[in-house]
């Protein structure tokens, strides 16, 4: 997820509390953040994209390739659902979100909700798996995060959306979302839940929206920066996007906390976005487009 779910509390990449030392794919052990931000750590709030800033996964070690390792879905266990079933699965848990947030549309957050979607859709001519991506907004203000929902759904909240200046810093984030699902991360998780827990992936009851909003882990949170980058680019946005983002969290938390130093998994997460732009030679991407908000007046 990106954004800092603990953080509804405040910040803005995917879960700031990873699933550390279990497997990417264990059950969550955390919940998302409900309604009120209490003031926390911004910077921790931008841990959710990815927390910790890992070596890319081109990285060598000793002069030899890091080892190939085959793609998550090639791995998966006959329990995985189909694709038909994780995008009704999906579209179920994001019918229970607005329910359980209350969340009652508007034209102005119909507006926005379009805006997102328009650059999801661009995004996603550019993914592995062909799914209908679709955003869900929730305008809530105190939490700064976003997170993947089975089958192509993708919710974000409105105070991540209060950091950005560019169209190019929501098309990072979304991607970011978009890689958790393309990279069968979130397929796995269900996948163990119906191993581990007897689930049924047609059963909408027997699942909630939060268990997708806990982290995976420093290495594919690190993994969706990483190759969210790469859709970043491929659909006409600046990868320096992402180094944007994450560098407004680390500012901000400096005016809360300005004698703390920035998190080391935040100062990672840079370093391994510049260098992704040095390796793909992308310093020329420095384009950006306005972030164009309905209502921004």
């Amino acid at each position: 997820m990106y954004g800092h779910p603990e953080c509804s509390e405040g910040s803005a990449f995917d879960g700031e509390r990873s699933v550390s030392g279990r497997d990417a794919r264990a059950t969550p052990n955390r919940r998302l953040p409900r309604a009120q931000a209490s003031g926390r750590s911004l910077v921790a709030a931008l841990l959710g994209m990815t927390l910790t800033a890992a070596t890319p996964p081109t990285v060598r070690h000793n002069d030899r390739p890091a080892p190939r390792v085959p793609h998550p879905a090639s791995r998966l266990a006959a329990s995985a659902p189909t694709d038909s079933q994780e995008v009704a699965l999906g579209a179920a848990l994001a019918a229970q979100f607005d329910i359980d947030r209350g969340i009652q549309p508007t034209p102005e957050t119909s507006r926005i909700e379009a805006y997102l979607q328009s650059i999801a859709d661009s995004l996603g001519k550019h993914s592995r798996r062909r799914l209908p991506w679709r955003i869900h907004f929730d305008p809530h203000p105190g939490i700064k995060s976003g997170f993947a929902l089975p089958g192509g759904h993708i919710v974000i909240w409105g105070g991540i959306l209060a950091y950005m200046s560019t169209e190019d810093e929501a098309a990072a984030l979304i991607a970011h979302e978009i890689e958790h699902i393309d990279d069968g991360q979130v397929t796995r998780r269900i996948d163990s839940l119906v191993r581990t827990q007897h689930r049924d992936a047609n059963v909408p009851k027997q699942w909630s929206w939060d268990e997708f909003g806990a982290s995976y882990g420093e290495t594919l949170e690190n993994l969706c920066d990483y190759k969210g980058a790469k859709l970043v680019v491929d659909a006409g946005y600046s990868p320096y996007a992402y180094k944007t983002l994450l560098e407004s969290f680390v500012a901000l938390g400096k005016v809360h906390a300005p004698d703390a130093p920035p998190p080391k998994a935040i100062v990672d997460r840079i370093r391994q976005i510049e260098k992704e732009i040095a390796d793909e030679h992308w310093e020329a991407r420095t384009k950006t487009r306005p972030l164009q908000l309905p209502g921004n007046g």
